[in-house]
């Protein structure tokens, strides 16, 4: 039981890390496209919490050749949650935050 809370947990902290770096993308690139700033967005919120996992492994063992399956398993992984759970709620988010906009206009203070 406390196994599937602490997935549900930490689903629930990949989910909101993804709604704000959605967010922020969207106030900072506003000029890209969304869906461009969908897919940097779940890259993004899927290596940030495995990057204590890559970095720990490397910098405790250093990288000899006992260190590229684990750490391909690590990026795999990342990889995986970027595509499943952070990649639709990135999408979702971007895509009605750009209907939401007006197209931006070529004069600026006429």
């Amino acid at each position: 039981m406390f196994a599937i809370v602490g997935l549900v947990a930490s689903l629930g902290f990949v989910v909101a890390l993804t709604v704000g770096i959605a967010f922020l993308l969207d106030i900072i690139a506003a000029s890209t496209s969304w869906k461009v700033r969908s897919v940097w967005t779940a890259l993004i919120a899927a290596f940030v919490p495995m990057s204590l996992p890559i970095i720990t492994l490397v910098s405790e063992t250093g990288f000899r050749s006992e260190v590229v399956a684990p750490l391909a398993a690590l990026v795999i992984g990342a990889l995986f949650i970027a595509v499943v759970v952070c990649f639709p709620v990135a999408y979702f988010f971007s895509r009605k935050r750009a209907a939401g906009r007006e197209p931006v206009s070529e004069k600026v203070f006429d």
